[in-house]
């Protein structure tokens, strides 16, 4: 599965969030150099694009920042991407075709289609709480301390 980077930013985003003490605010800034991720522009943009949708809390003034809500740890990296995307996981064609379906004249369909469902299966089983408990980015633990 190719991630676009939006849904990659809001993964990390996320798991970075959830290894924060519990409603503490983290500025965008901080958030962007402490995931390793593009510009701030663009990590404001998903932090905002994830408040709108309700998976973070955006505090405004001093102290301010985004905060994960509660219960979004338990989302997992599938409902993080469909939250994006702003559409269901769906199989590709690795040939192009409009539509991957038994019914298209596809050599490795079902194969493909096999591959894809043990993919989606695994990534529902991965949530932020346990990707955050377990991550590392560059070999620096990402937590408030150290990032």
């Amino acid at each position: 599965m190719i991630l676009s980077k939006a849904s990659e930013y809001a993964l990390r985003i996320l798991v970075y969030l959830a290894a924060q003490p519990s409603g503490e605010p983290v500025l965008s800034r901080v958030i962007s150099d402490c995931i390793g991720g593009g510009s701030v522009p663009c990590v404001n943009k998903v932090l905002r694009w994830l408040a709108k949708r309700g998976v973070l809390d955006s505090v405004k003034g001093k102290g301010g920042g985004f905060v994960l809500r509660p219960g979004a740890e338990s989302l997992s990296i599938v409902d993080v991407i469909e939250i994006v995307e702003g559409r269901p996981v769906e199989l590709r064609c690795v040939l192009g075709f409009n539509i991957c379906a038994k019914e298209t004249v596809c050599p490795v369909h079902s194969q493909w289609e096999t591959i894809h469902n043990n993919e989606i299966g695994f990534l529902r089983g991965q949530t932020i709480g346990t990707m955050s408990n377990a991550i590392f980015w560059h070999g620096r633990a990402m937590t408030p301390v150290q990032c």
